[in-house]
């Protein structure tokens, strides 16, 4: 018997995995171009890429305009091909929180669960997104010239050449002090949105529960968390996109603490609060896609399964 029960624990988790990687990929992809955005807002105003120093954007809608005018709708799928590697990311970060929500004491409900799943599930998936977001992030906010780097397979030889392993790892303890919080509220409140909209729509539980309602309360979850971590990815950007084999760098902080002090010294409170508005608006509907797109093909296979 445990030998069927292991079989059937294997089978759901290659099937969370599945719709994990799926969605996820799904929502990168569709999102990529907002995620620029974001990234460019964040760097502006004292920090890390030729963007910044070329143009101050007022917002999301004027960075889109200027970037269109200037640069070419092109700019806006820099480092377009690290969305390969999204896939295998979210099938471990999914696999890792069903895991963890299945043997954790507790129960799948319990927040408490919730939250040491969203904190596991992040660090393993770290290991992955980190080096991705910093190979993107570089070509995201640079302009064309002499010495920028010309697709993601010349970014990471550059970076290995001239900076070392280590630096694909440049904002990993950063990168922890954004999603670990940023899951620590989304995932209870997604789950707990899930429950009172089971309960207020009549469908009975959450697996019967209309898309409409799943997709409204990724988006809204999200979307708060997204604005409450923000100060702490602004300071995870500018340290990823700096580095000597960035030729468009104008920034060289020591660490986090040092980014925090100068961006505080420099631009104030406001600083922390850059591309925020960007921020909820790449999170959120990908957010909205990706746990959506979960949850239907989870409902698909369980279906197609009897």
């Amino acid at each position: 018997m445990a030998g069927v029960g292991d079989s059937s624990h294997e089978h759901l988790a290659a099937k969370q995995m599945l719709a994990g990687g799926i969605g996820g990929a799904l929502a990168d992809g569709t999102m990529y171009p907002m995620m620029t955005v974001k990234s460019r807002l964040q760097v502006q105003g004292g920090s890390g890429g030729g963007a910044s120093a070329l143009y101050m954007y007022r917002g999301p809608v004027q960075a889109i305009q200027t970037i269109v005018a200037k640069e070419g709708w092109r700019t806006f799928y820099k480092g377009y091909a690290t969305v390969t590697q999204v896939a295998p990311a979210q099938a471990l970060y999914f696999g890792t929180y069903q895991a963890i929500k299945r043997y954790l004491p507790g129960g799948h409900d319990s927040p408490v669960v919730q939250f040491a799943g969203g904190i596991l599930a992040s660090l393993v998936q770290s290991t992955v997104t980190v080096p991705v977001e910093v190979i993107r992030q570089r070509q995201m906010v640079q302009t064309a010239g002499e010495g920028s780097y010309t697709g993601s397979l010349h970014t990471a030889r550059s970076i290995y050449q001239y900076e070392g392993v280590g630096a694909f790892y440049r904002g990993f303890l950063l990168n922890q002090m954004v999603w670990v919080p940023f899951n620590a509220v989304y995932l209870p409140l997604w789950e707990a949105s899930k429950r009172a909209c089971a309960r207020f729509s009549g469908a009975g539980s959450v697996e019967k529960l209309d898309v409409r309602y799943e997709l409204g309360s990724a988006f809204l979850c999200s979307a708060f968390a997204a604005g409450l971590t923000n100060p702490m990815d602004v300071i995870k950007t500018r340290l990823q996109v700096q580095g000597k084999s960035n030729v468009h760098s104008t920034t060289e902080y020591s660490g986090a603490w040092d980014a925090a002090r100068t961006i505080y010294k420099h631009e104030g409170m406001g600083g922390f609060a850059r591309g925020m508005t960007s921020r909820m608006l790449w999170v959120a509907p990908s957010a909205m896609i990706m746990f959506t797109t979960y949850d239907q093909m989870m409902k698909w296979l369980a279906h197609d399964a009897t």
